[in-house]
C-alpha cells in the first residue's frame, strides 16, 4: 500500500493588534500589507472545511510547512493550534518566517509553545537541532528542518547554519543505506528568490542533498507557488512545493501517495470546496 501524505503550507492565520507594544517592531509592516494586500484574498473559511476532508483520504501523515501565522502573535498561533488540534491524523511541522517575525518571537521560540512535534525517531530535535527524523514505515524516513530566522524590514530570508549542517550529516549517517526519505523545509531547495527572501547557505543544503540518491523528494512552501519539478535527470530530488493554502483566490495543497516505485503527485484548489486540479505521476529514477 502507498504512502498517503498530505503537504499543506503556508496558512497565515492572522489577528490584527493595534498595540503599540506590538507594533514597535515588524508587526507595523506585517500589519500594513495585510490591510493593503492579502486581506481581501486570505480567509480562514475554506481552511476549516479542512481537517474534515483530510479524515475521509485516510492518510498517513500530514507534513505542514510553516508560516501558520503572519506576524507571529500569540492569538495567531493559538488560531494554528486549534487548527492542528482538528487534525485526527499524525502531522509533523516546521516553521517559517513568518512564525519568527521578530527578534522576540524568534529568540523565545515562540513556534515550539504552540506546535511542538510530538515524536521524532532521533535524539535531534527541530527545537534544539534544527533538524530531526521520523521514520514514515516501509523503509520511508521524513526528515524535517527549521531553517526559519528573524529579519530586519522587508527582508524573509532563512538560515542554514554550519552547526544545523554538522547534525544533518551526522543524522543522514545514523539512517539505513537502504532508507528511502522525503525532505521537509519551508524554505525552496533552489535560490531563484531575491537575496532577501532567499535560504542564506542554501547552495550548502543544495550541494548534501544532491549527493545523497536516497532522498527522493524535497518538500517546501515559501513561494506561494504550487511546484512539480521532476530534477532526477540533473541529480537533484523531486521538488513539491504545496502553495498557499491560506489563499482563497489561489490557494492549494498537495496529496502525495508514494511507493518504492514513484510518487502520485494530486493538486487540491479551494473552489467552493477542495478539489483535484492536476495529477502527475514520477517515477523514482535516483
Amino acid at each position: 500500500m502507498p504512502l498517503r501524505i498530505a503537504q499543506i503550507s503556508d496558512f497565515h492565520f492572522t489577528q490584527l493588534t493595534w498595540n503599540p507594544l506590538c507594533l514597535f517592531s515588524k508587526r507595523l509592516l506585517g500589519n500594513l500589507n495585510w490591510i493593503l494586500a492579502r486581506k481581501s484574498t486570505f480567509s480562514n473559511q475554506h481552511l476549516e472545511a479542512l481537517p474534515l476532508f483530510l479524515q475521509s483520504l485516510k492518510l498517513d501523515r500530514i507534513l505542514l510547512g510553516g508560516d501558520f501565522t503572519t506576524t507571529s502573535l500569540a492569538s495567531e498561533f493559538t488560531l494554528a493550534k486549534n487548527f492542528v488540534e482538528g487534525l485526527s491524523i499524525p502531522w509533523t511541522a516546521v516553521p517559517g518566517n513568518h512564525d519568527c517575525y521578530t527578534f522576540s518571537a524568534c529568540r523565545k521560540k515562540t513556534f515550539y509553545k504552540y506546535l511542538s512535534n510530538s515524536t521524532t525517531t532521533h535524539h535531534f530535535t527541530l527545537q534544539e537541532h534544527g533538524v530531526e527524523a521520523n521514520s514514515l514505515g516501509q523503509s520511508w524516513h521524513l526528515i524535517s528542518l527549521d531553517t526559519a530566522r528573524a529579519t530586519h524590514f522587508y527582508a524573509s530570508s532563512g538560515l542554514f547554519s554550519e552547526p544545523q549542517e554538522a547534525y544533518l550529516k551526522e543524522l543522514l549517517a545514523e539512517l539505513p543505506a537502504d532508507a528511502k526519505i522525503l525532505f521537509l523545509n519551508h524554505y525552496p531547495f533552489f535560490q531563484n528568490e531575491p537575496p532577501r527572501r532567499s535560504l542564506r547557505r542554501g547552495n550548502a543544503l543544495e550541494a548534501l542533498i544532491q549527493q545523497d540518491s536516497r532522498i527522493k523528494a524535497y518538500l517546501h512552501g515559501h513561494t506561494h507557488r504550487n511546484t512539480i519539478a521532476n530534477l532526477q535527470p540533473s541529480g537533484f530530488p523531486v521538488i513539491l512545493d504545496g502553495g498557499c493554502s491560506g489563499d482563497i483566490e489561489t490557494g492549494s495543497w498537495n496529496l502525495l501517495e508514494i511507493d518504492d516505485q514513484g510518487i502520485t503527485v494530486k493538486v487540491y484548489k479551494w473552489q467552493n470546496e477542495w478539489t483535484v486540479v492536476r495529477t502527475e505521476k514520477i517515477e523514482w529514477t535516483r
